[in-house]
């Protein structure tokens, strides 16, 4: 019935966590500006971009077209990592390109989207894994495909994991609609106040 399907369903999986991420929580300035385990985590992240454009050019010389959310996150990842010297040479590169004008300039505006991005894929990969491993077990490492798909989830997951870290240090310093918790005062009002509650009445 609708009133069943009204009650509160908890997420089966941690990666559901981009559920409760602010469509409008977008990050802006310089990494070197986040506190120092958000920079920590991001400088990790950078090492499973690398492997998401190894694994992404391999799979792509499988199968092109299911290589291609791989590469586009390993493309997510570079401009997300903009401000890195072993990521400038790639990042500009790809700036002057059809891609990057779609991405625009990068940074920091980069990590909501490289986090739900990176989230969605460990999830859809992870289940073809599942898949994969429940029909053929171990036999399945003898087909580079799988290896590749194996090898692309650990990149996946650790970018999930990682980059959701930095996200956590960052929400709290972005300025929402009316202040940095996002809420607004009700007009003519001053909203709930520690003193009265809603209205201020008593």
């Amino acid at each position: 019935s609708l009133a069943r399907r009204q009650g509160p369903v908890c997420p089966p999986l941690p990666f559901a966590f981009g559920m409760v991420i602010p469509i409008s929580a977008t990050a802006n300035g310089s990494i070197e500006s986040l506190p120092e385990d958000a920079r920590n985590a991001l400088g990790k992240v950078k090492y499973c971009v690398f492997g998401l454009w190894a694994f992404g050019m391999l799979a792509f010389f499988l199968n092109p077209i299911s290589a291609l959310s791989t590469v586009l996150l390993a493309i997510f990842g570079t401009f997300l990592l903009s401000e890195d010297p072993q990521m400038v040479a790639c990042y500009n590169c790809l700036r002057q390109s059809l891609v990057g004008q779609c991405c625009g300039a990068g940074g920091l505006s980069m990590l909501t989207p490289f986090v739900l991005f990176s989230g969605v894929n460990a999830v859809v990969d992870g289940f073809q894994l599942e898949q994969v491993f429940s029909m053929a077990g171990l036999a399945a490492f003898q087909y580079p495909a799988v290896v590749i798909l194996l090898g692309t989830w650990v990149c996946e997951t650790l970018s999930a994991v990682l980059s959701w870290r930095a996200l956590k240090a960052v929400i709290p310093t972005i300025p929402g609609p009316g202040g940095p918790d996002g809420y607004q005062p009700l007009s003519g009002g001053s909203g709930f106040s520690s003193g009265g509650g809603a209205g201020g009445g008593g």
